[in-house]
């Protein structure tokens, strides 16, 4: 937690959610009753690859949603629940607030975190991400686990840039000699080059966010029956698997009710073991409704000590 800038005394109190991750940032107001007031959105929120950045899009989207309320943050006593990429890296948290304070009360933990509160409506239960990256998160009387998660290419196993990747890799195989051409790697070879570049250098400087724009190739390849497009994506279920046996395992964090969550969350479900598709259960909300949840425990803290 920390204070920023001091309100009026006769203020309104507003919540606001935040979910900002490695690509858009999401913001939504509302009274501590519950009520949405507006909502909002903004740029890239990865606060340990840029805290300016980061900044400027939590202040676009705030902006953005205090117009669509017609408030203004100088009437507002602003508590602030923020789940932000990077945020698992205390100096990023660091440089993100020493940045002009935009919120009365501010709580900044990772995104991970505000999904797995998220899902289970602000209750203890454990959830795996599957969007870009993975990544599995657990919160159970009090305490987190956290599995995976690790940016691409080093980790991040099973999400959409790592299918990405791995497709690619079959194409320069298949391009070079090595394995059979095939019609997925005739099709991933013609979407390389479709720029007019050499689709064998396509990836050199390539973003997870490329890579990961391959993911729906992949699977109508799938749906029509390709064996290495069904292949691959069932060697990211496995991956998949993998984190929800390592967050699911030990005391304290069996028990738990577990969701998967994120972009490719329908696409892998049906790549999951049996075991870990019968501990599978429907998420209650998003990350941008565990800020909120975040935010008004903040709230009710701050009223216990006034």
């Amino acid at each position: 937690m920390a204070v920023g800038r001091a309100p009026a005394e006769d203020a309104r109190t507003v919540l606001v959610g935040i979910d900002g991750g490695g690509t858009a940032t999401r913001l939504r107001l509302a009274t501590p009753d519950g009520t949405i007031l507006g909502t909002g959105q903004g740029g890239p929120a990865n606060i340990a690859t840029d805290a300016e950045c980061g900044w400027r899009s939590v202040r676009d989207a705030l902006d953005q949603a205090m117009a669509q309320a017609g408030l203004s943050p100088v009437g507002c006593r602003l508590v602030a629940g923020a789940g932000l990429a990077g945020a698992e890296v205390p100096e990023a948290r660091a440089r993100f607030m020493a940045l002009p304070a935009i919120f009365t009360d501010i709580e900044i933990v990772t995104d991970a975190y505000t999904s797995c509160v998220g899902a289970h409506g602000g209750q203890d239960g454990a959830m795996v991400a599957a969007g870009t990256g993975t990544v599995g998160y657990a919160v159970a009387g009090g305490q987190t686990r956290r599995v995976g998660g690790w940016g691409f290419p080093q980790g991040d196993e099973g999400g959409g840039a790592w299918i990405g990747l791995e497709v690619i890799r079959l194409m320069l195989r298949a391009g070079d000699g090595r394995a059979p051409r095939t019609a997925l790697t005739e099709a991933i070879r013609n979407r390389a080059g479709a720029d007019g570049g050499d689709p064998m250098i396509w990836a050199v400087g390539a973003r997870p966010a490329d890579f990961a724009c391959l993911v729906p190739q992949i699977v109508a390849a799938a749906g029509q029956g390709d064996a290495q497009a069904r292949a691959l994506l069932a060697r990211a279920g496995a991956e998949i698997d993998g984190l929800m046996a390592a967050l699911l395992e030990g005391d304290g964090f069996g028990g738990l009710p577990c969701c998967l969550v994120g972009g490719l969350a329908d696409v892998l479900r049906p790549c999951l073991s049996p075991w870990s598709r019968s501990r599978l259960s429907e998420p209650r909300g998003g990350a941008i409704e565990g800020a909120l949840v975040l935010a008004g425990r903040l709230h009710s803290g701050a009223i216990g000590r006034e």
